[in-house]
Parts: structure tokens; sequence; C-alpha cells
């Protein structure tokens, strides 16, 4: 008889034990999603930001292209930074749609997945910036043509011109070698991750955040 009240009691704290487990992964669940989401809305700024500032860089410079159409090397600066500006503007949406889509009702592992291609995303915009590094000659041609007025293959002798096509092809080697750095495969690298701090580490603490969730639901079993 004494065996038995003992079996009950033992089965009545192991429930209850998982009562409280259950309760705690609630609010553990609820507190983290919390701090996500709230970290992610901190980096809506990012995706609107460069939103609106490469809108308007893009379309100033196919008029610049246009408007300079006589002279190559303005009209191919205009195009360059054209392209890439729009390159950008299509990342930024991407991010933004992934950051609102978020459903935080959802399975934690899917909500990892979702931050997980919205991290490598963010990353995207560093590697588009790996890939201008090679037209950076022809940036500068547009930008002190913009802002000063200042036509500066004019100003150009055959040896700075000469050293125009050494820093291209310089820049094109600096550029393999961050584009190889940057690869998806090295999401988890540190030295990454402390170069997406202010902008992209809102990602990395979201999943820091859920993978708390997870720890406590392993341990839980």
């Amino acid at each position: 008889m004494e065996q038995l009240d003992i079996q009950k009691l033992w089965k009545q704290s192991e429930a209850l034990l998982e009562e409280n487990r259950t309760l705690n992964l609630a609010l553990l669940k609820e507190l983290k999603l919390s701090k996500a989401k709230s970290s992610l809305n901190r980096l809506l700024f990012l995706p609107i930001s460069t939103l609106v500032f490469y809108i308007i860089l893009g379309f100033y410079a196919i008029y610049f292209a246009v408007n300079h159409s006589e002279q190559w090397y303005f009209a191919f600066s205009g195009v360059v930074v054209t392209f890439f500006s729009f390159w950008f503007v299509i990342v930024a949406l991407k991010q933004l749609y992934l950051i609102l889509s978020i459903d935080y009702t959802e399975a934690v592992i899917k909500i990892q997945k979702t931050l997980a291609e919205l991290k490598t995303s963010v990353i995207q915009n560093l590697r588009i910036a790996a890939w201008l590094l090679p037209f950076g000659p022809f940036i500068a041609v547009f930008f002190f043509k913009v802002i000063f007025n200042v036509d500066v293959m004019s100003l150009l002798n055959f040896n700075m011109l000469i050293s125009f096509g050494i820093s291209t092809v310089i820049l094109e080697i600096i550029s393999l070698f961050l584009l190889r750095a940057l690869h998806p495969k090295r999401l988890s690298e540190r030295w990454l991750n402390w170069l997406l701090q202010g902008n992209g580490s809102q990602v990395i603490k979201a999943l820091q955040y859920l993978d708390a969730i997870q720890e406590f639901k392993k341990n839980k079993i």
C-alpha cells in the first residue's frame, strides 16, 4: 500500500515537473520571440534607407548617363552606378519582405530558417560592394562630376591613365578575395559576425534568442 502511494506521489511529481517545464518553455519562448522581433524591427532602417537612397541614385545615374552620352567614360560610369544601385534596391526589397513576413507564431525552426535567409541577404550587401570595387575608378569619375563638376579624365596624363588601369586590376584582385571570404558557407565565422555589427547584427541577436529556446527544448527532453 505504501509502495503504491509512493508511485502515485512520484507520478504526480513528474506531472507537476512537466507542467512547470512546459510553462517555463512557453514563457521563455514568448520572451525570446519578443526580443527577436524587437531586434529585427531595429534592422528595418537598413533596407528602408537603402531602398530610398539607391532608388534616387539609380534614376539620377540614368539621367546622368543619357545627359553625358557623348563622353564614353561618363556614360559608362552612369551605367555602372545605375546597375549597382538597382541591385542594392532588389536586395533591400528582399530584406524588407523577409522581415515583414515573419510569423512569430510559427515553429521556431521555421523562423530560424527565415532569419538565416535574411542574414545571407544582408551579407549580399557586402558582396555587392565587393563586386563594385573594380569599378571604383569609374565611380570616382561619376561622383567628381556630380559633386564638384570636375571631369577627372580630362585632367589625367598618360602616366596617370596607366595608374588608373593598374588600380582597376588591383581592385579586381581585392574584389575576388572578398567575394571568396564572403561566401554564404562562411556565415557562422566570427569575423563576419563582427563585420555585421550595426547593420546586420540584429539578425545575429535574433538567432541567438531563438537558439536559447531550442537549447531549452533539448534540455527539457
